[in-house]
C-alpha cells in the first residue's frame, strides 16, 4: 500500500483531485488547513462531460505535511474524497482510493453506461480483466483477493 515506510508512510500524500475550475481556490484553502503542503500541481483540463461546466484542474498534491493537525494518510484521503464528491470531482484513478464502490459509482456515474459496454465489447475483457474500482480501492483489491 506504501512505497515509503517508516516515519515518513502516514504523513506522505499522493494524490490527484480533478475538480470544476469554480472550486479550486476552496480546494486551495482546504489542502493548505487539512496538509499544509507546496507546492501544488494544479493542471488545467477539458472533460467529456454532460456537467454545466467542463473546465477542470487536476490538482496534485505531492508531498509531506508537517502540520501538527494532519489526521493521518487515510483520513486526509477520505476527507479529500468527500470534498470531490461534493464539489463535482474526480479522483484521478492511477492513485489508491478508499471510497466505498458506492461513492465510486456516484462519482464516475455519467461515465459507467459507456465503461460497461466497452467491457462487453472487448472479447474475454470481463473475465480477463478486473473492473477500474477493483485495481484502485483497498475495499476492491480486498474483495477480489476473498473471491
Amino acid at each position: 500500500e506504501t512505497f515509503l515506510g517508516g516515519d515518513f508512510e502516514d504523513n506522505f500524500v499522493l494524490q490527484d483531485f480533478i475538480l470544476p475550475l469554480r472550486h479550486i481556490k476552496e480546494a486551495v484553502e482546504f489542502n493548505h488547513d487539512v496538509t499544509g503542503i507546496y507546492p501544488i500541481w494544479m493542471v488545467p483540463a477539458t472533460l467529456d462531460t454532460e456537467k454545466e461546466e467542463n473546465i477542470f484542474v487536476d490538482l496534485g498534491i505531492y508531498g509531506f505535511s508537517t502540520i501538527p493537525t494532519f489526521a493521518g494518510r487515510d483520513k486526509t484521503l477520505r476527507l479529500f474524497e468527500k470534498f470531490t464528491l461534493d464539489h463535482g470531482g474526480y479522483q484521478a484513478l492511477y492513485a489508491e482510493t478508499l471510497m466505498t464502490h458506492e461513492e465510486f459509482c456516484q462519482m464516475f456515474s455519467e461515465y459507467k453506461e459507456k465503461y460497461e459496454r466497452v467491457r462487453k465489447m472487448i472479447p474475454f475483457c470481463e473475465d480477463a480483466f478486473p473492473e477500474t474500482y477493483e485495481k484502485v480501492s483497498r475495499q476492491g483489491r480486498e474483495a477480489t483477493k476473498n473471491k
